[in-house]
């Protein structure tokens, strides 16, 4: 009589961190980039992360109401990048510049003509916008990556402001609708492709170009210097010399 067969049962492998995207079959995750946001990380972010055989970005918005959330993906196999840009830039608002000016002004003007009791609000005034001012201007900016890839003219990972039309109308068009976006919660995955910069962007900057030509050219062999071992995920810091 012959033995039962025995049914094959699928087993998952494991996924990307913080990612739904599935990992092949001895991937080893080198870098996880946290390179852009919505106002909030809660509200969507987008990722980079770098394995031994592929560069991939994710890209996720938290849903609101009946609003579904929503995800996008861009790969390309590590073999295949043949070059990489990428820019942070950071900006101070306009607004709070002219409000922390505005009451700066008041306040020299009260300390000749007005009361005590004027004067003192409108230090707190000034001193309220430009801290709001400091604050805010380490958050706003934006952040761009464009890996090429061979064989192809257009860049399998590209997100970020590249070279986009930015007049008065456009610029104006922008500056009012983000808050509108933030207040509702109205937001896409395409949204974070022109977020803000994230924490790791900097970061991102610094060592991409290094990691991306080591593992290249070193394969596993890079593992020792970015201080990455099979099955490990490391977050972005300082190499470890080999």
């Amino acid at each position: 009589m012959a033995e039962p067969r025995t049914a094959l049962v699928p087993v998952a492998p494991g996924t990307f961190p913080d990612a739904p995207i599935r990992l092949g079959d001895g991937e080893v995750i080198y870098r996880r980039y946290r390179v852009s946001q919505l106002r909030t990380r809660k509200q969507g972010e987008g990722t980079l992360y770098i394995t031994d055989s592929r560069v991939v970005f994710f890209a996720r918005a938290k849903g609101r109401g009946t609003q579904r959330p929503s995800m996008l993906v861009q790969q390309t196999r590590l073999a295949d990048v043949s070059g990489l840009a990428a820019y942070v830039t950071r900006r101070i608002s306009l607004l709070l510049l002219a409000a922390t000016t505005w009451f700066a002004l008041l306040t020299l003007v009260s300390l000749r003509y007005g009361t005590a009791g004027t004067t003192i609000v409108l230090l707190i005034l000034t001193a309220a916008c430009g801290a709001a001012l400091v604050i805010r201007g380490a958050k706003r900016g934006t952040v761009g990556v464009t890996i090429h890839a061979k064989g192809t003219q257009a860049s399998p990972i590209e997100f970020g402001q590249w070279g986009q039309p930015r007049g008065l109308f456009n610029s104006f068009l922008i500056a009012i609708s983000r808050p509108l976006l933030s207040l509702f919660g109205v937001f896409t995955a395409l949204d974070v492709l022109t977020a803000f910069p994230g924490p790791d962007s900097e970061q991102l900057i610094t060592e991409l170009g290094a990691l991306i030509l080591d593992l290249q050219t070193r394969g596993s062999m890079a593992g020792e210097h970015w201080g990455v071992e099979a099955g490990q995920v490391r977050a972005p810091g300082p190499a470890r010399s080999a």
